[in-house]
C-alpha cells in the first residue's frame, strides 16, 4: 500500500472505520496471502460488510471466499477469547478445524438457499482460559452476494448461550429430583441417580453413602446406596464402610467435611486424591474430570449421608457450578428426609394399621364371645353389626336387619316403650339403662317355665352433631330376675313366718300357761286341802281324799297336755335339724292302730265320741299283717291327726271318729271318703323314698300302708284347706280361739309322713266333716319269735299297766318280742313296752338313786320308798361311786373283811342303780363308765344295772348314754310304775350277766 500523506492524498474507505486497536488490527493483518487480497483491492460489497461489522453493536463475523476468511468487530473479541487475534484474516476451518465438520452444513445450507441459517445453542469447544471449553452460542449466517451477485460470503452475528444451556441443563436435575413423589428412601435415592443420569456433562460420576446411627458399635455405619461411574468394591466406591474408623478412599474426605459443613474439591493433581480417580468410567466428555466434589447431606444436625460427583472437565468450576452442586444437595436432603418421614409415617401408619387390625379382630373376637350381646343400629334403624350373643339373647333371626326384628322379640306390652327410647336416642337422648321383657320364655332352676328379661344399655354415638349410629348392649338377666322373684317370695315367706313364729310361741304360751295355771291351782289346793276345819269324821277325809284324787286326774291330764306340747316342738326343732331318724322293725300295722284307739279311749268317753277303726279293703288287696315300720313315728302321726279329730269333733252334735287303713304295692291311691276324693299334697321333694329301707329284692315289691282319720267335725272351706299342713299354721285365725292349738301338728305328720317315702292329703266337706289321710312306705316281714325269748320274758313279774320303754328290752328281743301276737310283752305305739304280769309287792328293790336336783331326789326316793324299795341316795357320781365302796358287790379280801370287825359298813346291798345325766362334780355318763371300768378289773364282782334318766331324748343322745355302759335309758317325765318295770327288766338281764358269786366268811366254796 503506497503511503501518502494524509494532508495531500484522497480519503480512503477504511478512514470511516472506528479508531481503535482492534481496527488497526485489522488493518494490519495479512489479507493478500489469502483469497481476499489486499484491503485496497476488495471490491464494494466486501467493503460495505466490513464497515457493518464494524459499525454493528453485537458480536459480528464475516467470512469470506471459499476458505471462509474471517475477521470480526471488537464485541466478537470476548467470546473468541483464545481464538483472537489468531482467527483475524485467518480461515474458520485452519482456526476452528474442531468445529469444521459441524459447521460447514451451515454454510452450504446458507450457500445454496441465499437464506440466513439460524443456530441455537450450538455446542462449541473454544480452546479459552487453557483448556478446550464448552460453549454454546446462538445467531444466524446470512449469505452475502458479492459484485457478481454469487453468494460469496457470510454474515455472523451470535450471542453466547453457554450459561442458560448449563444452567437448564442442570435445572432438569434439580426440577426432576423436587418432582419425585416421596416413597420409600431406596426408592428416592434411586429416582436421585435417575435424575443424575439426566446430565451425563456435568455429572461425570457420582457416589451417595447412607449414614445409619444406629449400627452396632464397630459394625459398619455407611452404605453405598447410589453409583455412577465408579467400580463398585473398589476402596474410593466400598458397600460398607466406618465413618469415624475407615482410612481409604474417601471416607477421611467424609469425616472433613462432616466436621466443617463445607463442601470439599479433591483435584487430581493432588498426590493424596490421584488414587481416587481411578477405575472410574467417567461419563460426558470422557476423560477424568477436573475434581470430585464432596459434601455432606443433613439436616437439623441428623446426619443423613455423604455425595460426591465428578465435575465437567470442559467448564470452570466456578460460582454457577458450585452453586448447582449445592442445589443438588439441599435438594436430595429435603427429599430423602421427607421419603424418611414418609417411610415413618408409612410404617407408623401400617403399624397403627396392623394394630387397628389386630385391636379389630380382638374387639371383634370379644364381641363374638363376649356374655352379652352388641348391636349397632344406624338412623335408618338397619343393624350395621350384632354379635350372635344378641340374636341369642332376643331369640331373634338373624336375617331381619331393621328393628323390626328387636320388636318381634320383645313381649308385646314391651313394643310401644321400645320404639319411645329408640326414638328418644336418634334424637341424640342422653343413655338409658331399662330393662325389658321377651316374648321368650326359658327354665329356671325349679324346672318352671319363666319369661325371659334382658337389660338394655343404648346411647347414641354423635358426630358432626348427628346421630351417627346407635349402641345397644343387651345383657341376659333371666336368672337374676327369678332370683329377685325368689328372694321377694322368700322374703315375704320369711316374713310370714316370723309372723307365724310369734303367732306360735303366743299359742304355745297359752297351750302351756293354762294347764301349769291349772296345776298351781290344783296343787295349791291340794296343799291347802288340810288348812281347812278339820274333823275326826270319815266323810271329811272321804272328801278331801276324793277331791285330791280329781286334783291328781285333771294334773296327770294336764301333764299329759303339757309333753304332747314339748313332743311336738322337739320334733319340729329336729325335723329343722335333720336329725329325726327313721329306724323301721318289724311290728304290726293293725296293732299301732289299735294301741292309738286305746290311747284315747278315755278322752273319747269324756266327749261321749265314737272312736274306732277297721281295715279298708277298698284301698288294696292285705296281704300280710307284719311289716317293718317305725312304730314311734307312725304312732306320733295317728296321735296328731287323732287329737285333732276328738278336739274339732268335740262341740258338734254328732261325734264319730273312724281310722281306716289299707294296703297296696301303688303310690298315691285314689282314696274315696264320704267328704269326696282325698286330695294328695306335692312332696316338697322331687324324689320321696324311705332311705331307711334297702332296695326290694327277689321280686318283692314295695309296700305302702294308708291311713285314714275321718270325723265328724265342722268341716273345712277350699280356703281353709289351702292353708293346713304348713309350719304354725291353723285353718283359720278362729281356730285357735276355738279349738286350741299350736299349728304344728299337721305339718308334723306331712313331715314325717315324707320321711318315710310318704305323703299327706285332706277331703272335707263343710259342715259335714273331714277325712285326713296319709301313706308311708314299707317293706312285707314275717314274724318268727324263739321260744327262749318268750321263756325269759315270761319270768317278769310286774303290775298290770305300767309300761317300759323298748330301751329297756335289747332290741334284738324288742324286736322279736312284736312278733309275739298276744305274748307277755306287748310293744306300744309309742315304742314302749306294756307288761301284763303283777309285780309282786313283797318284793322290794334297793336302789341307788344318782340325782343333783334335791325336788326330784326327795318326791322320787319318797314315791319309791311307798312302793317297798329300799333307796340309797347319792348327789353325783363321786357320791355314788363312794356308796358303792360299801355295797356288797364291792371286791373285799377276808383279812379286810376281818379288820373290818363291823359287818354293817359293808351291808348295802345295792341291785341297781338309777343314774340322772346331767350332773355336776362328775355326770351320769361319767360315772357309769367308771362303773364298768370297775366291774372289767373285778374290783366290782358283778354286773350292776344302770339306768339313765334324762330329758334329753333324741335317739343319738340316747345311743351315747348306751355306749357309755348304762342298761337302758328313761326319758323324763315318767311314773312310779314305768321306773320299777325298766328295774325289772334290768335286773332280768343282770341275773343272767352275774359272775359266780363269792362265799360269805365261813361258807365253803
Amino acid at each position: 500500500m503506497d503511503e501518502q500523506d494524509p494532508s495531500i492524498r484522497a480519503p480512503r474507505w477504511t478512514d470511516f472505520l472506528p479508531k481503535s486497536e482492534h481496527t488497526e488490527l485489522f488493518l494490519h493483518a495479512d489479507y493478500d496471502s489469502t483469497t481476499l487480497g489486499p484491503i485496497s483491492a476488495w471490491g464494494p460489497t466486501l467493503r460495505s460488510y466490513t464497515s457493518m461489522v464494524f459499525a454493528d453493536s453485537r458480536p459480528a463475523i464475516v467470512y469470506w471466499g471459499p476458505d471462509k476468511i474471517a475477521f470480526y468487530n471488537e464485541k466478537a473479541v470476548d467470546t473468541l477469547q483464545e481464538a483472537h487475534p489468531s482467527l483475524m484474516a485467518r480461515s474458520f476451518y485452519e482456526v476452528f478445524s474442531e468445529l469444521s465438520t459441524s459447521m460447514r452444513p451451515v454454510f452450504d445450507q446458507a450457500a445454496s438457499s441465499g437464506q440466513s441459517v439460524e443456530v441455537d445453542n450450538v455446542l462449541l469447544f473454544v480452546q479459552r482460559n487453557g483448556y478446550m471449553e464448552e460453549t454454546n452460542f446462538v445467531g444466524s449466517f446470512v449469505p452475502i452476494r458479492g459484485d457478481d451477485f454469487a453468494v460469496d460470503g457470510f454474515y455472523n452475528t451470535y450471542k453466547e448461550s453457554t450459561a442458560e444451556v448449563l444452567h437448564a441443563r442442570r435445572r432438569q436435575v434439580l426440577d426432576q429430583i423436587a418432582a419425585s413423589t416421596p416413597t420409600s428412601v431406596d426408592e428416592t435415592l434411586s429416582g436421585f441417580f435417575d435424575a443424575l443420569r439426566t446430565n451425563p456433562h456435568d455429572i461425570t460420576a457420582a457416589l451417595l453413602y447412607s449414614y445409619d446411627e444406629l449400627a452396632s458399635e464397630g459394625a459398619p455405619n455407611l452404605k453405598l446406596c447410589g453409583n455412577i461411574g465408579f467400580t463398585v468394591g473398589h476402596d474410593n466406591a466400598p458397600l460398607e464402610a466406618h465413618l469415624e474408623t475407615g482410612q481409604n478412599g474417601l471416607q477421611p474426605w467424609f469425616r472433613r467435611v462432616r466436621s466443617t459443613g463445607e463442601a470439599c474439591v479433591l483435584r487430581p493433581e493432588d498426590d493424596n486424591c490421584r488414587s481416587l480417580f481411578d477405575a472410574v468410567s467417567w461419563c460426558g466428555f470422557a476423560g477424568p474430570p477436573r475434581g470430585l466434589v464432596v459434601h455432606v447431606l443433613s439436616i437439623s444436625g441428623t446426619l443423613l449421608g455423604f455425595y460426591v460427583q465428578g465435575i465437567n472437565p470442559r467448564r470452570p468450576y466456578d460460582d454457577a457450578m458450585r452453586s448447582s452442586i449445592a442445589d443438588i444437595v439441599r435438594q436430595m436432603e429435603v427429599k430423602w428426609i421427607n421419603a424418611r418421614a414418609t417411610e415413618q409415617a408409612q410404617l407408623r401408619e401400617r403399624l397403627l394399621e396392623q394394630r387397628a387390625t389386630v385391636s379389630e379382630n380382638r374387639l371383634r373376637h370379644m364381641a363374638q364371645n363376649a356374655p352379652l350381646g352388641m348391636m349397632q343400629m344406624g338412623r335408618d334403624h338397619c343393624i350395621r353389626f350384632a354379635n350372635q350373643q344378641y340374636y341369642d339373647i332376643l331369640g331373634m333371626d338373624s336375617t331381619m336387619p331393621n328393628v323390626s326384628g328387636i320388636l318381634e322379640a320383645l313381649a308385646p306390652d314391651e313394643q310401644e316403650h321400645c320404639l319411645r327410647v329408640t326414638k328418644q336416642l336418634m334424637d341424640g337422648g342422653p343413655r338409658i339403662v331399662e330393662e325389658f321383657r321377651l316374648k321368650r320364655s326359658w327354665r329356671c332352676p325349679d324346672n318352671r317355665e319363666h319369661s325371659a328379661w334382658i337389660l338394655g344399655v343404648c346411647f347414641p354415638v354423635i358426630e358432626d352433631n348427628e346421630v351417627e349410629v346407635v349402641m345397644i348392649y343387651v345383657l341376659d338377666i333371666s336368672h337374676q330376675k327369678w332370683a329377685e322373684d325368689v328372694q321377694m317370695r322368700n322374703a315375704a315367706a320369711a316374713r310370714l313366718a316370723k309372723q307365724r313364729q310369734e303367732e306360735f310361741i303366743d299359742v304355745t304360751s297359752h297351750e302351756m300357761r293354762n294347764p301349769l295355771g291349772a296345776i298351781t291351782q290344783l296343787a295349791d289346793g291340794i296343799s291347802r286341802s288340810l288348812l281347812a276345819n278339820v274333823t275326826n269324821e270319815p266323810h271329811f277325809w272321804q272328801g278331801i281324799a276324793q277331791e285330791s284324787a280329781s286334783a291328781a286326774d285333771t294334773i296327770l291330764a294336764c301333764a299329759a297336755h303339757l309333753k304332747r306340747v314339748v313332743d311336738d316342738v322337739l320334733i319340729l326343732s329336729r325335723l329343722e335339724g335333720n336329725m329325726l331318724s327313721i329306724c323301721p322293725i318289724v311290728a304290726q300295722p293293725a296293732k299301732v292302730v289299735s294301741e292309738t284307739i286305746k290311747m284315747f279311749s278315755g278322752e273319747a268317753r269324756l266327749i261321749d265320741a265314737s272312736l274306732s277303726a277297721s281295715r279298708a279293703d277298698a284301698y288294696g288287696v292285705w296281704t300280710t299283717d307284719w311289716a317293718l315300720i317305725d312304730t314311734s313315728r307312725l304312732t306320733q302321726i295317728l296321735i296328731n291327726l287323732v287329737s285333732n279329730a276328738i278336739k274339732f269333733t268335740a262341740s258338734r252334735s254328732t261325734r264319730q271318729i273312724t281310722i281306716l287303713y289299707g294296703q297296696s304295692t301303688q303310690r298315691h291311691q285314689r282314696l274315696q271318703t264320704p267328704f269326696g276324693e282325698l286330695e294328695w299334697l306335692p312332696p316338697k321333694m322331687s324324689i320321696v323314698t324311705n332311705a331307711s329301707l334297702s332296695d326290694p329284692v327277689d321280686g318283692q315289691e314295695r309296700l305302702y300302708l294308708y291311713f285314714v282319720i275321718q270325723d265328724t267335725g265342722p268341716g273345712l272351706t277350699s280356703d281353709q284347706m289351702g292353708g293346713l299342713f304348713q309350719r304354725f299354721a291353723q285353718a283359720s285365725n278362729r281356730t285357735h280361739v276355738d279349738y286350741g292349738g299350736t299349728g304344728l301338728g299337721l305339718f308334723i305328720c306331712r313331715e314325717l309322713a315324707e320321711k318315710q317315702g310318704g305323703g299327706v292329703g285332706v277331703a272335707s266337706c263343710h259342715g259335714e266333716g273331714s277325712a285326713f289321710g296319709f301313706y308311708i312306705e314299707s317293706r312285707a316281714a314275717t314274724a318268727e319269735v324263739p321260744q327262749h325269748i318268750l321263756a325269759e320274758v315270761s319270768k317278769l313279774d310286774l303290775e298290770a299297766s305300767p309300761t317300759v320303754t323298748a330301751n329297756a328290752v335289747p332290741r334284738r328281743m324288742s324286736s322279736q318280742l312284736e312278733h309275739a301276737n298276744g305274748g307277755p310283752l306287748t310293744i306300744l305305739s309309742n315304742g314302749s313296752i306294756r307288761l301284763p304280769t303283777v309285780l309282786n309287792p313283797s318284793e322290794a328293790y334297793h336302789i341307788l338313786l344318782v340325782e343333783d336336783n334335791l325336788i326330784n331326789q326327795r318326791v322320787l326316793a319318797k314315791q319309791l320308798r311307798m312302793a317297798k324299795c329300799q333307796v340309797t341316795v347319792a348327789n353325783n357320781g363321786v357320791e355314788a361311786l363312794k356308796l358303792l365302796e360299801r355295797a356288797t358287790c364291792w371286791q373285799q379280801t377276808p383279812s379286810q373283811r376281818l379288820q373290818s370287825g363291823d359287818q354293817s359298813d359293808y351291808a348295802l346291798d345295792i341291785q341297781i342303780v338309777l343314774m340322772d345325766v346331767e350332773m355336776p362334780i362328775m355326770d351320769g355318763l361319767q360315772c357309769s363308765r367308771q362303773i364298768r371300768v370297775l366291774e372289767s378289773t373285778g374290783q366290782i364282782t358283778r354286773h350292776l344295772p344302770i339306768i339313765a334318766t334324762t330329758a334329753n331324748v333324741r335317739q343319738e343322745q340316747k345311743d351315747i348314754a348306751l355306749a357309755a355302759g348304762v342298761d337302758s335309758v328313761l326319758s323324763k317325765p315318767f311314773t312310779v310304775a314305768e321306773v320299777l318295770a325298766q328295774v325289772k327288766v334290768a335286773l332280768v338281764r343282770g341275773d343272767k350277766q352275774a359272775p359266780p358269786k363269792e362265799p360269805a366268811i365261813g361258807e365253803t366254796k
